[in-house]
């Protein structure tokens, strides 16, 4: 996971992109980068880390210009180095430029073992070194060889290029990954999540649309297509936990799609509770609509420590476990002697679902039925958003029954396949839940 911020044609760029990349710190909080441009020089700074552990005052001010390119990730187990925090910094003899991507290139190992085969050196494992070697090695101008490039390319991925004084932003044909632009003033705003634009003043935002690339420059924004009437197949993951709930996505604001997803949950419910309990923050508007809906007294029940980043990024599972319990505890006067809706947004590994649902036994909770606000994950995403092998997948690993018995809970139930497409929309990509992936990539899929 990764998320993009650019800003092109304001003063005081690097402050500017500073906020929209606090916007879109949930999306990463394992590195961050910035690069910078005044139109005669690029600037590059980036560490591992929190955002704010990065650019403190004194860096922000030695960044100076009117353009600028900035990238937050979520490093995976084998993804650590430095070098592939981006943005990656290239010195061309045409100009130089930086880059910054998110997603996955499904099949970036035949690009890379063909390129080496023919000489290039990679310095680290990203998928912006990959672009940046490809724009590098097909001729004639930037904007040709980003065409060409992005005709080699397959699978799910945005990314943007930022030289002396133009910008590019690019949306893959697929249209899984999310891409927004703006105005602002006399420039324009890019980023992962229209929500990275709450912080400034913007007019005129909308997403790129699938095969889109953009162009800035002196003569303004000029739009083209890799291909043609291509489709957007929204990542249904977005709209459940990655995206901030006052984003929109194809049209939906996240917030929304996550209440309908709740009511739909609560829809027939078996069991009787005293209490709804959502996860915080990701399920909390699920878990609102799904007490509305059957009428139940909906308690704050779990409280977090928002100085603890998301569990979810830690590298290892011990210290993920170590983070749930630093990040989450249960308030025993609101659940002791309760039976308990437990609502969360999804179910991955289930480290989360096991941990409270112990925390909430031994705060005294009489019952904990666990309720999912999406479908079964039983299948490996190649898209670049879920890490897990598919052998790791709980849904994929356990029945019902089974899941019950290792996370302590008194029953378990998911949100149905048809009833989430419901909420998401027919073209949302699901194939983390249905096993039907929008486009080959048989070299990812054997990660299963």
């Amino acid at each position: 996971m990764a998320a993009i911020g650019a800003v092109f044609g304001i003063d005081e760029a690097a402050r500017t992109l500073y906020y929209v990349l606090h916007s879109l710190q949930q999306r990463g909080q394992d590195a961050a980068g910035m690069a910078c441009t005044d139109g005669s020089r690029i600037v590059c700074e980036k560490n591992n880390g929190m955002l704010s552990e990065i650019f403190k005052e004194d860096v922000l001010a030695g960044m100076k210009g009117t353009s600028a390119l900035g990238h937050v990730r979520m490093a995976s187990d084998e993804d650590t180095d430095l070098e592939n925090v981006q943005p990656i910094m290239v010195r061309a003899h045409q100009g130089h430029f930086a880059i910054a991507t998110a997603g996955n290139v499904t099949n970036s190992q035949a690009l890379r073992d063909e390129m080496e085969e023919r000489g290039l050196i990679f310095q680290g494992s990203s998928d912006a070194e990959l672009i940046a070697h490809l724009i590098q090695f097909y001729p004639g101008h930037l904007f040709e060889k980003i065409m060409t490039a992005c005709s080699k390319l397959e699978g799910s991925y945005t990314f943007v290029v930022m030289t002396k004084n133009t910008m590019y932003a690019m949306r893959s044909s697929d249209g899984i990954r999310p891409l927004w632009i703006a105005r602002c003033n006399d420039g324009y705003v890019i980023a992962s999540e229209s929500a990275a634009f709450t912080m400034i003043d913007v007019q005129d935002k909308r997403e790129l649309r699938p095969g889109e690339l953009i162009r800035l420059g002196e003569e303004g924004e000029r739009s083209y297509f890799v291909e043609q009437d291509a489709r957007e197949h929204m990542c249904a993951m977005e709209y459940v936990y990655y995206s901030r709930p006052d984003s929109v996505l194809g049209g939906r604001n996240v917030h929304s799609v996550r209440e309908d997803c709740g009511a739909l949950l609560a829809f027939e419910e078996p069991a009787d509770a005293d209490i709804v309990i959502g996860v915080p923050d990701t399920a909390m508007s699920a878990a609102a609509s799904f007490a509305r809906m059957l009428k139940k007294p909906y308690e704050i029940g779990l409280i977090k420590n928002r100085y603890i980043g998301s569990t979810y990024i830690r590298p290892s599972s011990q210290q993920r476990e170590q983070g749930i319990r630093t990040r989450l505890n249960a308030i025993s006067s609101v659940v002791r002697g309760k039976r308990v809706y437990l609502v969360d947004d999804s179910l991955v590994k289930g480290f989360t679902a096991k941990r409270i649902c112990k925390l909430l036994k031994e705060a005294g909770a009489k019952e904990v039925h666990l309720r999912i606000a999406s479908p079964k994950i039983s299948n490996v995403c190649v898209y670049g958003y879920e890490g897990a092998r598919q052998d790791q997948l709980a849904a994929y690993k356990y029945t019902d029954e089974e899941m019950c018995q290792l996370f302590g809970a008194d029953s378990i139930r998911f949100l149905g396949l048809d009833a989430f497409r419901l909420c998401t929309g027919n073209d949302a990509c699901m194939a983390c839940m249905d096993g039907h992936y929008v486009n080959s990539c048989p070299e990812n899929k054997e990660r299963k």
